[in-house]
């Protein structure tokens, strides 16, 4: 087995991860959702209970009109002189006019009952000692002023609330004489308007608490379904995410349209090249299985250490390895790398080493392929010289162009490479060893 991975070090390059989470949408629900139902049924509950008193305070003011223009005509019938005095502020109640009133309270079962003059004066009052007191509460003043029947919440001695009915009374003409006080107990109406809002609320209270349910069940099963799928293509995108280079992983999830639209860039890198040695004679003397093996073993260690290194696979191809070293910094990082993997390589399962090419120059980064199958790889005279000087590395060798490489290399050295016509200064490491090719 090869030699094991040396502990990684903190990267100045680091790779792009980011993992899709699932849409929350059952927090969404849980969070903005029910808690507008809930408003809803509060507001519902609200509206329809101002409605009811509102209805209820109506209904009150119009029994309340009716009795007293039934008090006024009853009145006016047994005491008529009596009471257009009192209408006309030309006397107090007379005692006639006292047992009018008092008769048309037993006949119409109220138990108190106060008239107004136009001065908030008190002109009968159910209560003698109260007869010729002013009063100037707001209700009255609000009639007086013109505004119609105003109904005011009271308490009784005894702590029961009760309604203060202000009901003006009109001559024939419309004009105002007087204010009748009359006074209503709030249990027997409101218990009637209770027992008819209650069913009220309570069809659509439940009709929305029953769609609440059924929604609820409904996102959680959705949720559900988003979370499975989302974990499923996590789990495929990073399985693909192994097929692919980390900047084609990178440009791919930083592109807004079609893979066409990311653009190609001109830059200056650092290329790595490796390639075994007499791989195909292997291939030939060996099984399958045990090709594939190896193959599998020498190409971990690479990847491995590349990462490691802060590269980049470019790509692997076949037996061959092209990965990218980007930034000042990427000859070093790529000279070590390559180190490393040698070091690595002398671990290994016996079989053929690597020879490891390393070049810096300008290369083209961009799409590249049929609109139905792309790679998004470097192209450029960079990738192929660093090709040729892995071609001309032994195993166990590292070859680099005379200007990368560092102290530590061997001598410049002239070499011709397929395919250009001029001579390349390289440098050799380790230097004056033996083949291992």
């Amino acid at each position: 087995m090869c030699a094991p991975l040396q502990k990684p070090e903190p990267s100045e390059i680091d790779a792009l991860e980011r993992i899709e989470q699932p849409f929350p949408l059952m927090r969404q629900f849980l969070r903005r959702v029910l808690p507008g139902f809930a408003v809803f049924l509060v507001v519902l509950l609200v509206l329809v209970s101002y409605s009811a008193n509102r209805v209820a305070k109506s209904i009150y003011l119009e029994l309340a009109e009716r009795r007293a223009a039934t008090i006024a005509r009853g009145v006016a019938t047994v005491a008529p002189e009596a009471w257009a005095a009192l209408l006309s502020g030309r006397g107090d109640a007379s005692p006639d006019l006292a047992q009018a009133f008092a008769g048309e309270m037993r006949e119409l079962a109220l138990g108190d009952l106060k008239v107004y003059d136009l001065a908030g004066r008190v002109l009968f009052s159910s209560k003698a000692d109260e007869i010729g007191a002013r009063e100037s509460g707001a209700p009255l003043r609000r009639v007086l002023a013109g505004e119609g029947p105003v109904v005011a919440v009271t308490q009784t001695q005894d702590g029961s609330p009760r309604y203060e009915l202000y009901v003006p009374f009109l001559d024939d003409t419309g004009r105002l004489r007087a204010v009748f006080e009359l006074y209503e107990p709030v249990t027997y109406l409101d218990a009637l308007l209770r027992r008819a809002t209650i069913p009220a609320l309570a069809v659509p209270g439940l009709l929305l608490l029953l769609l609440a349910v059924i929604l609820t069940r409904l996102v959680k099963r959705a949720q559900g379904e988003i979370d499975v799928r989302t974990r499923a293509l996590n789990a495929l995108r990073r399985r693909m995410a192994t097929f692919l280079s980390r900047s084609t992983v990178t440009a791919a999830e930083h592109s807004v349209g079609d893979a066409a639209d990311i653009a190609s860039r001109k830059y200056v890198t650092t290329l790595f090249y490796s390639d075994l040695r007499g791989f195909t004679a292997f291939s030939e003397t060996h099984a399958p299985e045990d090709v594939v093996a190896y193959l599998n073993e020498v190409m971990t260690l690479q990847v491995q250490e590349i990462s490691r290194h802060g590269g980049d696979v470019d790509k692997l191809i076949g037996d061959a390895v092209l990965a990218r070293f980007d930034g000042e910094d990427g000859s070093a990082r790529a000279i070590a790398a390559a180190r490393a993997i040698q070091a690595r390589m002398v671990g290994c399962t016996p079989g053929p080493r690597i020879g490891i090419g390393l070049c810096r120059g300008e290369v083209i980064l961009g799409v590249v392929g049929a609109p139905d199958r792309r790679d998004f790889t470097v192209i450029g005279d960079t990738v192929n010289i660093a090709a040729r000087l892995s071609d001309v590395a032994l195993g166990g060798e590292i070859v680099a162009t005379d200007t990368l490489a560092d102290a530590a290399f061997g001598a410049a050295e002239t070499v011709s490479v397929k395919g250009r016509s001029h001579a390349l200064q390289v440098r050799r490491w380790p230097a004056g060893r033996q083949s291992l090719r």
